[in-house]
């Protein structure tokens, strides 16, 4: 197959570099306008820790990037790399490590320096003993020794605050660098005809797996500089003991070997549970996307067992995944004492006797290496995870990529957009050259198309193979051999003039929508590569409208310069002018999430009025009339197309055949071939035509019995027909300005906890990890821990003072006897810190596991106008994702290492005290009272930078998902650069209050390491000029006197990191409290319990089907205005029900009640007699069924989909198929268990939302609500479905709203609305035989566009 070239060239829109934003200039950050000492002692970040200490901080208070260290100008650098080594091995991890070259030389040699000043300690020890043990000490020795012990530390911790800083900054770049070059590489792949890689997969990789990226430097430093710290420390044991250091050796060899296959068993269990934790989130990434569809169902039961089962097998795969980490901790706490242990044995053995400035100079050598080693699980872990994402993000990197080779197009106008984004020539050329290829083209010519033949993927989905008996081991499984898939474009040849109207027309999967997506280079192509010539830009208005959240005026200007002149144009011809008017914001009113708060028309006609604004050459137009107002699209058709853009090519995809008579040229597709073309007078004599188009009428005609005079009647103003818009299905704002007060925005603000972390989420943190009983475990178990470290080190300083003295006497010392106790207690050392770690992880992640549960309960049961429609999913998934993780696999670790701090810190000042004098605590009070109040201000800027982190990182998530989701439109419009900008806006803003709280977080270790020094100085001349007589213990001191202050700087980090880690759990705890809709609030509170719930349901309710409203009213939020005013109907059992009225009426809001997602504000609302607000919410919704205006798919198979439940057996589910014109499509895949993608990508619009009929006509409820179900299906199928609706629900109570008047004629009864007021209610023919009527109007405005 002719595979593309620059498939794997990552050329998203290149940003950049020569041009800058000057708004946005830093030439000079704070950090570097500082001095070196300034630089040298973070001091340059106390404005900042100062400001928080008196004022919360915000995001302004925090100073932006350099130019140079923004994501746009790091990407700019990294692209450059890529495109060098993305073919190598480790291409990407080059890439990154080339991007940030300066910096990581020099971490690494910062970090030599500290493992220099760690493995001269041993030495300063073994020399300070020496300086003890001697009869006449010299004050000036003993002075060089404490002074050369004091600059060591100081060196030391100054470079482990530099390494620790830079290596995290350089960390969070590359993380920031990789969603930068996942959003790039997406603006170049095809989510629907690259099956590799979906959607939420990609969201995942920017949340999960870049994320964990950003410690990957720091891990591999500390383990590319543990062979020299091991290699030293071994030479200088040879140096100490001689060959008895073997044993230690031997030890550390069969270390390693436990660590390696330890570490292969971490990398397969890690990859299983990345795979597991996709699932998870692509299937809550798919439920909340589509809630609405689960509420009006009532299948929120279905999908939180759906997605508690992939959590459950998530943390299965967790719980085995951390057992592995847990053998980890066993090696590294026990192997320091093994290799200790066989070393003084084969010491011993060889006739030697333990000198204390031998044994604690070994025992201080250790130590050191006991960092490293304790270190080692967390690096290996992290770098496995590290490794793994590496993978998965190259593979995305260096997937195919769009093939659109074949299409050629003029490069003027495209150089002329990108001047538009101020890139530069070269720059722009180079993109262009990147996509497509640059000839000439014929003048004359908008787009022309040979021999095109196309595909959605290379081959045909796998049907599942049959279970089949284990195979033995070894025996290799023949994988299916792959079979090519069948086109779904053939033989396209077309040419479109420059100026042309086009339809295209065909039936339900005849491939009208994929000729535009062809035309737009979405599709693929095989061997025999198709040509498309395009002259101009596309202006693209998709079948299903990509509206972003942002406000009116920035979807429409999507990003170009604001023309006053144009942007009223832009208004007046998508019809938006009344709606702008209603809102009191204006065009400056917030469009929620995937324009929530707007009907299918509104978002329609937002969509219809970017592609206005554009001013492009070419309009591909895919369905959007049937989403408007028969008047409404009349007007589009004449003023817009006909007029406006009458000069611009205009290609229209529609199911209304009748406005194929103002085209020039016609298109009708059949089977992904174009069956007939031609103007509409010589297609129209085609039979083929002429069959589909007869049924245009045939609903109408069929109601015209008293009607044939209406063609002379004059039609009727404007303005009586006109109902006036509200601003939505919902959720529009008081048509006068009040006050600012929050609840006029629709979209509400992130909730942000100020000060210290409460009591009461500590609380419920320690309740939920097991209780008060598990915490007084763990204590139980860490004094054990304690006394066995406490121990071992009095004992080993016991037996070498005995040994001391049995040497001096001539004395042979039992060696066996004090080896064996010290082997016993060593081991138990490390054999508890297993145990400990282990029953940890254990309750941790049920705690973590119960805290999700509680989440998705909550989450599920939330109402949808009042939360769903407020709160960005983005925000929703950075709870469930990143702050779960957190839950996950931080929070755990670190409160593990918190009690390792805490216990050592107590333990090692037992033995200052002990082994020297009461008078040492002294000094530590005052240290660790210094400590206290220095973390007390460091905190208060710390917490704040944390929640304001965690807040700026969901607009990320948000506007990333938001661009995948309209990744065609951007294309289309060729705003990839502006995309990415914005996307690089928001990492900036993430990226700038990250840098600033972990350079306090180096400022507060430098303090704390440096003020340090009271304690050790104490300690040390302690040591040296008022030591005891024992050297053993002189010895002892002076190895923990070393790392005291390590202990207590360690203990009040972990403070502070357990302290920014219980933020995200305050922060999933707040989504366990958010309030369920009225009716499930018994429900949300046993589910949380892990309990199981049932309704009270009536019996045998509803039957007959009786809605009546008395006086009720209804409004989407307090403080807007009522959406229904007093409305007072009663639809009878059985009765066909037609509601009307403009976009925004209310006719959407009249099922929302019906259903209870919006409650009553007063009034009733009765079915058979009972009030609905006293019902089972749960019954009332599984009692209706609804047909949504958007259709709603689900990954899985058709089967799935249309039975969710899995309530009904296969004959029939295809029963339902048959009915509903779905039988060919399941012929031609497989059957039932034809597998449907994310959002039903591989089906049409027409066929997903056949699909959706065929699920309402499965599940046949008394009461069947049809919002705008056949807006997106042609004539011949609308009419079959239409008879299919009206015979399946004869015995129903049915209530439709329709756009086309066709679609309601044959109803009983009109309901006509306006302003949520009930105009008319009556018998459709009585309507229609008043002149006089509003409904009369309607009709005979259709009636008229019908008949032209």
């Amino acid at each position: 197959m002719n595979q593309v070239s620059s498939s794997v060239s990552l050329k998203a829109p290149l940003l950049n570099e020569g041009e800058v934003d000057a708004t946005r200039l830093v030439k000079k950050s704070r950090r570097n306008r500082a001095g070196v000492i300034s630089q040298l002692f973070f001091a340059w970040v106390y404005g900042t820790i100062e400001i928080a200490s008196k004022v919360t901080l915000e995001n302004d208070m925090i100073e932006d990037l350099r130019f140079e260290d923004t994501s746009e100008q790091l990407y700019y650098r990294f692209m450059k790399q890529f495109e060098k080594r993305k073919n190598e091995k480790n291409g990407l991890i080059w890439s990154l490590i080339s991007v940030s070259m300066g910096q990581c030389i020099f971490v690494f040699i910062v970090m030599l320096f500290n493992v220099g000043t760690s493995l001269i300690n041993p030495l300063l020890i073994k020399w300070t003993i020496q300086y003890l043990m001697k009869e006449d000490k010299e004050t000036q020795e003993g002075l060089i020794l404490i002074f050369s012990i004091i600059g060591v530390r100081i060196i030391s911790v100054i470079c482990q605050q530099h390494s620790f800083y830079q290596i995290r900054t350089v960390g969070y770049d590359w993380m920031g660098i990789l969603s930068m070059a996942l959003l790039g590489k997406s603006m170049n792949v095809s989510y629907q005809s690259n099956k590799e890689h979906t959607s939420g997969q990609v969201l995942n990789y920017m949340q999960v797996d870049a994320m964990k990226l950003q410690w990957f430097g720091w891990y591999m430093s500390q383990i590319m500089l543990m062979p020299l710290q091991i290699g030293i420390s071994i030479y200088m044991m040879f140096k100490f003991i001689g060959v008895a250091f073997l044993g230690g050796l031997g030890v550390i060899l069969l270390t390693a070997i436990f660590n390696i296959f330890v570490g292969k068993k971490m990398m397969e269990y890690q990859i299983m549970m990345m795979k597991d934790k996709d699932k998870r989130t692509n299937c809550a990434n798919e439920i909340f996307q589509q809630i609405k569809f689960i509420k009006v169902n009532a299948y929120e039961e279905y999908f939180r067992s759906k997605l508690t089962k992939l959590r459950n097998q998530e943390i299965k795969t967790l719980k085995t995944r951390f057992f592995a980490s847990c053998l980890n901790i066993l090696s590294v706490w026990l192997s320091p004492m093994l290799i200790l242990n066989a070393t003084f044995v084969i010491y011993v053995a060889i006739g030697n006797n333990l000198t204390p400035a031998n044994t604690f100079a070994i025992i201080s050598l250790f130590q050191s290496l006991q960092g490293p080693l304790l270190f080692l699980p967390m690096a290996l872990n992290a770098l496995i995870e590290a490794n793994i994402s590496f993978k998965r993000v190259q593979g995305f990197l260096l997937t195919k990529e769009l093939m659109n080779d074949c299409i050629t197009n003029s490069s003027q106008s495209q150089l002329d957009l990108q001047y538009q984004k101020g890139l530069t020539v070269n720059d722009s050329r180079t993109q262009i050259n990147s996509q497509v290829m640059r000839t000439e083209i014929d003048d004359d010519v908008a787009i022309k198309i040979d021999q095109g033949t196309f595909y959605w993927s290379q081959y045909k989905e796998q049907p599942q193979q049959p279970a089949k008996a284990p195979t033995a081991k070894g025996q290799k499984v023949e994988p299916l051999p792959q079979i090519e898939s069948d086109p779904i474009l053939k033989n396209i040849n077309l040419r479109i003039e420059k100026g042309q109207f086009v339809a295209i027309v065909g039936d339900v999967g005849s491939g009208k929508s994929s000729l535009i997506q062809a035309m737009l280079g979405e599709m693929i192509y095989k061997e025999d590569k198709p040509r498309i010539q395009i002259n101009g830009s596309f202006a693209y208005v998709s079948q299903k409208a990509w509206i972003q959240n942002a406000t009116v005026k920035e979807n429409i200007l999507f990003g170009l310069p604001f023309d006053q002149t144009k942007y009223d144009e832009a208004i007046k011809f998508s019809c938006l002018k009344e709606d702008i008017k209603i809102l009191v914001k204006g065009d400056q009113t917030m469009i929620g999430e995937k324009g929530v708060n707007l009907s299918g028309g509104q978002k329609a006609r937002v969509s219809l009025a970017r592609a206005i604004y554009s001013n492009c050459d070419i309009y591909l137009l895919d369905d959007p009339i049937s989403a408007v107002d028969v008047h409404v699209g009349k007007f589009i058709i004449y003023e817009c197309l006909n007029g406006y853009l009458k000069d611009k090519t205009r290609i229209l995809v529609t199911h209304a055949l009748n406005y194929c008579q103002y085209t020039d040229y016609v298109y009708l597709m059949d089977n992904g071939t174009i069956a007939e073309q031609g103007t509409f007078a010589d297609i129209k004599q085609s039979e083929q035509f002429k069959k589909v188009y007869q049924k245009f009428y045939k609903d109408v005609k069929n109601d015209e019995e008293s009607q044939e005079q209406i063609n002379d009647v004059e039609q009727l103003p404007v303005s009586e027909l006109k109902l006036e818009k509200k601003q939505s299905s919902q959720k529009e704002t008081p048509t006068a300005p009040q006050n600012k007060d929050e609840i006029d925005e629709l979209m509400l603000l992130e909730d942000r906890n100020k000060g210290t972390i409460s009591f009461e989420i500590l609380a419920t943190y320690i309740r939920l990890t097991g209780g008060v009983l598990f915490a007084s475990f763990m204590v139980f178990m860490m004094l054990l821990w304690d006394g066995c470290y406490v121990g071992s080190s009095l004992w080993m300083a016991h037996w070498t003072q005995q040994a001391s003295e049995d040497l001096a006497n001539g004395v042979d010392t039992n060696n066996y006897f004090y080896l064996t106790i010290y082997s016993v207690l060593s081991l138990s050392y490390g054999i508890l810190a297993f145990l400990r770690s282990w029953a940890l992880v254990i309750v941790s992640c049920n705690q973590a596991n119960n805290m999700h549960n509680k989440m998705v309960s909550c989450l599920m049961y939330a109402p949808q106008c009042q939360f769903f429609e407020r709160v960005p999913l983005g925000r929703i998934m950075n709870r469930l994702t990143k702050d779960q993780n957190v839950l996950d696999s931080e929070l755990q670790w670190t409160f593990n290492w918190m009690l390792v701090q805490v216990f050592l810190l107590l333990a090692n000042t037992f033995l200052n005290i002990y082994t020297s004098s009461p008078w040492v605590a002294i000094p530590m009070v005052i240290y660790f009272f210094l400590c206290w109040k220095i973390q007390r201000v460091y905190m208060a800027a710390s917490r704040e930078l944390f929640r304001l982190e965690a807040i700026s990182k969901s607009p990320i998530l948000s506007y990333f998902s938001e661009s995948i989701m309209g990744i065609t439109t951007i294309r289309a419009f060729q705003r990839q650069s502006q995309i990415m900008n914005k996307h690089g806006n928001n990492q900036d803003l993430n990226r700038k209050i990250f840098l600033e709280q972990i350079a306090a977080n180096a400022w507060f270790g430098l303090v704390l390491g440096l003020s340090s020094f009271m304690v050790n100085t104490t300690a040390i001349v302690f040591c040296m000029f008022y030591s005891t007589k024992n050297p053993a213990y002189a010895g002892l001191l002076m190895t923990y006197a070393s790392t005291l202050d390590q202990n207590i700087n360690g203990t009040v980090q972990c403070l502070g990191h357990v302290e920014n880690g219980l933020i995200s759990f305050e922060r999933c705890v707040a989504y366990t409290k958010v309030k369920p809709e009225k009716g499930y609030e018994a429900a949300v509170k046993r589910y949380q319990n892990n309990q199981t719930y049932r309704d009270q349901y009536i019996p045998q309710w509803p039957k007959n089907g009786i809605i009546e409203y008395k006086n009720y009213s209804v409004q989407y939020r307090e403080g807007l205005p009522l959406a229904l005013k007093n409305m007072s109907i009663v639809i009878n059992p059985r009765e066909k029900i037609g509601i009307v009225g403009r976009t925004g009426a209310g006719k959407s809001t009249i099922t929302l009640t019906i259903l209870r997602i919006l409650e009553g504000l007063n009034g009733q609302l009765l079915i058979d007699g009972h009030d609905i607000s006293t019902i089972s919410l749960r019954q009332l919704r599984e009692s209706i069924t609804m047909i949504m205006q958007d259709p709603t798919l689900f990954s899985g198979t058709i089967r799935d989909n249309i039975d969710p439940l899995n309530l009904r057996t296969d004959e029939e589910v295809l029963q339902a198929i048959n009915k509903c014109c779905l039988t060919e499509l399941i012929e031609s895949r497989k059957g039932l268990e034809s597998n449907i993608n994310d959002h039903g990508d591989n089906l049409s619009a027409g066929e997903k939302q056949l699909v959706c009929i065929a699920r309402a006509v499965l599940k046949k409820s008394p009461i069947v609500l049809i919002d705008e179900a056949t807006a997106n299906i042609d004539i011949d199928t609308e009419h079959k479905i239409q008879d299919t609706i009206q015979n399946a629900f004869s015995d129903c109570t049915v209530i439709t709203i329709a756009h086309r008047i066709n679609t309601i004629l044959h109803c009983d009864k009109i309901l006509v609305l306006d302003k949520g007021e009930v105009k008319e209610f009556g018998y459709t023919k009585d309507l229609l035989n008043q002149t006089n009527s509003l409904f009369y109007g309607i009709y005979q405005e259709a009636l008229k566009e019908q008949s032209h």
